[in-house]
């Protein structure tokens, strides 16, 4: 019931936001008009900024292996996504965006795993709130500084209902300098501290957008994820690359947390159906990264307490978005 209404809540912000008026990604947010000369945030002809989609991931079966339990058949994995993002601050030299999202994964299976840690992983869902800020400052025609942060509650209860916990909540972010060329490219460097793979990382970032005609475009923020564009159109566009994905879950009640992470290749399709109303539809392949118990909140190698061999499976997700004007 607890997730029913959080999902609930999650919306009706959502469309209270759209009424009054993205782990990160500084191509989803529109800047204020203004005759002083700054750079944007986006090169043309890049995917449209999304302010609010609900939508639904689905994993196909496949085998999981480890240390303590028998080979075993996972039937499905997936669940329901949900975020919405509002402008704080839209000013020709400075845009605040702040983010809501909800993400719910449950595995099925009818094997019981020996565990008691993995016992309560199967039987309740890994659930994912997020808040986030991003900042986007232009110093001046060609300079720019992104700074972005995140706190995630992230846990898996032990009773078939979302809960709240302290050392469930985790902390992360990037900052990145860079220079936008013009109209069609603009490139930064960073770091960032990330959970993408299911583990705490410190990490250097390089966003890289670049349009080269009508048609063909780039949209990259290495290592988190990089595609591929083509524009059949303003209205329709198709995208191949991959994205990295990953969380560190608190098991409520009990003394470990799940390390999740994954690689997803993928195929994308963002086509407007009418309207600011978007479809949002990809395919691809999870390739697992990570799916071990440890039971140190650090997350090093060397507290890892149970050790997963998942399977790799294909995926798709489909959403419905209300992109901006």
């Amino acid at each position: 019931m607890n997730k029913i209404i959080l999902l609930f809540a999650i919306t009706f912000c959502s469309l209270n936001t759209l009424a009054q008026t993205d782990v990160f990604d500084p191509n989803e947010y529109e800047d204020g008009s203004d005759n002083k000369k700054f750079c944007t945030q986006k090169v043309l002809n890049q995917t449209p900024t999304k302010l609010f989609g609900i939508g639904y991931e689905h994993n196909l079966g496949f085998t999981s292996n480890s240390i303590l339990d028998a080979p075993h058949q996972i039937k499905s994995m997936g669940g329901l996504r949900i975020n919405t993002s509002l402008l704080a601050i839209s000013k020709n030299n400075l845009i605040v965006s702040l983010g809501l999202s909800s993400w719910f994964s449950k595995i099925r299976s009818s094997y019981t795993p020996t565990s008691s840690s993995m016992q309560q992983i199967y039987a309740n869902s890994m659930d994912v709130e997020s808040f986030n800020a991003l900042v986007f400052k232009p110093l001046d025609e060609k300079r720019f500084v992104i700074v972005q942060g995140n706190v995630d509650v992230a846990t898996i209860d032990n009773q078939g209902d979302w809960a709240f916990s302290k050392s469930g909540m985790t902390f992360y972010g990037s900052v990145l300098y860079g220079w936008k060329k013009g109209d069609y490219r603009m490139w930064a460097i960073g770091a960032s501290r990330t959970y993408r793979l299911g583990r705490p990382l410190i990490v250097p970032i390089v966003l890289y957008n670049r349009t080269f005609n009508e048609q063909w475009g780039v949209e990259c923020l290495f290592p988190a994820r990089a595609h591929v564009r083509y524009n059949f159109s303003t209205n329709s566009m198709l995208l191949a690359g991959y994205e990295l994905e990953g969380q560190q879950f608190d098991l409520i009640n009990n003394s470990n947390f799940l390390q999740r992470g994954e690689i997803k290749p993928r195929i994308m399709l963002e086509q407007k159906l009418k309207g600011f109303f978007w479809l949002s539809a990809q395919v691809g392949y999870r390739i697992n990264g990570r799916f071990n118990l440890v039971n140190k909140y650090d997350g090093q190698e060397k507290n890892e307490v149970f050790i997963n061999s998942w399977g790799n499976a294909p995926y798709f997700n489909i959403g419905i978005n209300f992109v901006s004007p």
